[in-house]
């Protein structure tokens, strides 16, 4: 009777320990998801900061020219006139400068707010002039590979794409600049970032020639807006560059991958007059390569590799070679306004 009796008693506990296991299952999963956003979070704060910290230090140099400058005019009187950083350190408030005690101004500067700037007065030098407020940074004359788009938390587009990329950083900067097509298309083990684009447009609904130009396109402007540097930037094409929406208004991610920068203005512009997740469908199903349907897209090499089609590689690399089906710009026709819809559009055959 005993034994007996103990049966349900050890499936009671057998149940408990289930139970048990699933709860915490559940929880790990939710702090791995909370774990993930926060790493997210830094990564771009990080990097905003290591942007912002550059882009001080190329205002200072601008005011470090302002100050030459003007020493010179005033000849004499300004000979003994002590170098910016030592100014510096006996004027706390000067802008752009700060001393080792000093909380660093850059990392409360949002990279679309007007920078106030002091420069030396015409008199002494010493202490700080009126201020000089600026529109913009790109008033500031900072290279463009510095500006990078702004983006707005919450986006639900490219989510999973971008944890990846922020998490990884390193895998992203190790990958090589010249990537290989047949990863675009089947995926690699060791190309992080070719395979994070493979896994990402293999959901969409998409051919492989728009398959594989896509990701050759965002290939590299994914390694520019994660680590921004000069020749990054200049292995963009001319029509991947961001416009002066996307350097002052946040928006979604997706918005930066659009082909045409008009069409990427119109998205910001009328922010909130449509569903981005809509639209983002409607354009992987309405762009097209205008590339005939029994071409081949790569050819073999000697060795036994694949490399980009020639003429199909001239083709998506400039925006004659792309087209919308009349389907996108009838369902969105303030999007495509600025475009010449005859230009852009791609009959289905």
């Amino acid at each position: 009777m005993s034994h007996q009796q103990d049966i349900p008693t050890q499936q009671n506990l057998r149940d408990k320990r289930v139970a048990h296991i699933e709860s915490l299952e559940q929880h790990i999963t939710a702090l791995d998801t909370e774990l993930q956003d926060l790493r997210q979070t830094c990564y771009s704060l990080r990097r905003e900061n290591e942007i912002l910290r550059g882009r001080q230090e190329h205002i200072q140099q601008i005011v470090a020219s302002w100050t030459h400058e003007k020493s010179r005019e005033l000849g004499d009187d300004a000979a003994d006139v002590s170098p910016i950083s030592d100014r510096a350190e006996r004027h706390p408030s000067f802008t752009g400068v700060h001393s080792s005690h000093e909380t660093n101004d850059a990392e409360h500067i949002s990279p679309t707010q007007p920078i106030a700037l002091q420069i030396p007065s015409e008199n002494a030098l010493v202490a700080a002039a009126p201020i000089i407020s600026c529109r913009s940074l790109e008033e500031l004359s900072l290279p463009p590979w510095y500006l990078t788009p702004i983006h707005f938390d919450g986006d639900l587009i490219f989510t999973d794409t971008f944890a990846q990329c922020f998490n990884r950083s390193d895998l992203v900067r190790a990958a090589p600049e010249t990537p290989q097509p047949i990863d675009f298309l089947y995926g690699s083990r060791s190309n992080f970032l070719a395979n994070v684009l493979h896994d990402t447009t293999r959901k969409w609904p998409c051919r492989d020639p728009e398959r594989l130009a896509i990701c050759w396109l965002m290939y590299p402007l994914l390694k520019w807006l994660l680590e921004p540097s000069e020749t990054r930037y200049s292995r963009l094409r001319s029509f991947q560059t961001p416009v002066s929406e996307q350097l002052h208004h946040p928006h979604p991610y997706f918005v930066d991958f659009i082909l045409w920068p008009q069409l990427r203005a119109n998205l910001i512009r009328h922010e909130g007059t449509y569903d981005p997740q809509d639209v983002a469908g409607m354009l992987c199903c309405c762009l097209k390569v205008r590339w005939p349907w029994n071409k081949c897209i790569l050819e073999p090499t000697d060795d036994g590799k694949f490399l980009v089609h020639a003429d199909f590689f001239d083709a998506f690399n400039k925006l004659e070679g792309w087209g919308l089906t009349k389907e996108f710009m009838d369902r969105y026709p303030v999007l495509v306004e600025g475009l010449d819809r005859a230009s852009i559009y791609y009959e289905v055959y």
